[in-house]
């Protein structure tokens, strides 16, 4: 049996889906399942049992060229339906929903197709008020497929694990406990004050080792905002570390401080204890799921407008720094034990 998936947004949203794959794999337990996904998500799901199979969109590039190449966009388009109508599927899932996913859906040669949003011939779900796991919940149903555990997971190698034994024997010799904080998120306006971060990070400093982790491009910033708490106990990580390193030093940590942007998802898929600053989104649709998650927002001021450049309200910054820092006293505080992530190679 073949069993087609789609799912290619933004890390977070792809991450979404990594408990839908496993109940269908649940549900189907000798089928091949084949992921058709962004390539910058592939890392994700390497070591993942569930999935069979691979499809890999050239999305980001794809996003940049297809004004000024559209000659390659154009063959790199074809050549990927080319592939997968290779395959004849006995179902089909496009758990994203948007026009760039449903093309593939579409084209797929699959004798049951589903759909999450509003599209013709295709049998569908769309609830976009409710979370984006709940929905997607939705489009499984449709199937007849039982969706009670579709929780998240992340599965790493013991190479991931070396690498993050090694960083910390290196940075946090004193093994205190680790805070993992990523002040950066994919809007401006769903980002808290780089100064509010360095005041808390000074803070929990006193108490433990603060790793700030983003994207390479955001390292000379943290370098700035490190430079002005002057404590030894808070470390750089910004764009060392590969997207498994990453979930599994998340793993070990003790709390994660974010906005709503892809480290939050790693942390709720792992169960580490979570403290999420939302502004212009809604966490009732896309927010972290479980006992371990605090949520902060100004909700006094909040419209949750989803803006993405510039929110006149400010609404994020209104949430101070002390609320957030007795937050992360009450998780640290705590004799808390993450669970594992799943590990291909039989540790778990």
């Amino acid at each position: 049996m073949n069993i087609l998936v789609i799912k290619q947004t933004s890390l977070g949203d792809v991450l979404h889906a990594s408990g839908h794959i496993r109940a269908i794999k649940k549900a189907y337990p000798g089928c091949n399942i084949t992921l058709l996904t962004a390539s910058s998500s592939y890392e994700l799901f390497r070591y993942n049992p569930n999935i069979d199979e691979f499809l890999l969109f050239e999305k980001d590039r794809v996003r940049r060229l297809w004004m000024r190449h559209p000659l390659w966009t154009t063959k790199h388009i074809l050549e990927l339906i080319r592939r997968l109508r290779k395959t004849h599927y006995d179902l089909a899932f496009d758990l994203q929903g948007r026009a760039r996913s449903v093309l593939f859906l579409y084209a797929a040669r699959a004798q049951n197709k589903f759909v999450k949003g509003r599209w013709l011939g295709l049998k569908r779900y769309h609830k976009p008020e409710i979370h984006a796991i709940e929905e997607m919940n939705g489009v499984l149903r449709l199937a007849g497929i039982n969706t009670e555990h579709t929780a998240m997971e992340i599965f790493t190698s013991d190479s991931e694990c070396q690498a993050i034994d090694t960083l910390l024997t290196r940075i946090n010799p004193q093994s205190k406990r680790v805070v993992i904080v990523s002040p950066f998120t994919r809007w401006a306006t769903k980002n808290w004050d780089a100064d509010k971060f360095a005041s808390l990070a000074a803070r929990v400093a006193q108490h433990a080792m603060v790793i700030f982790t983003s994207s390479a491009d955001k390292s000379i910033e943290i370098d700035q905002l490190i430079a002005s708490t002057r404590s030894p106990y808070i470390f750089n990580a910004a764009g060392t570390l590969s997207l498994l390193e990453f979930a599994e030093l998340v793993r070990r940590a003790d709390l994660v401080v974010t906005g709503d942007s892809f480290p939050m998802h790693v942390a709720s898929a792992v169960h580490t204890p979570l403290i999420a600053l939302f502004g212009p989104t809604d966490e009732k649709r896309v927010g972290p799921i479980g006992r371990h998650v605090t949520v902060i927002r100004a909700d006094e001021v909040c419209r949750r407008c989803y803006r993405r450049n510039r929110c006149t309200r400010n609404c994020i910054n209104h949430v101070p720094v002390a609320k957030v820092f007795e937050e992360a006293r009450h998780w640290l505080g705590e004799q808390i034990v993450p669970v594992s992530i799943g590990v291909r190679s039989g540790r778990s």
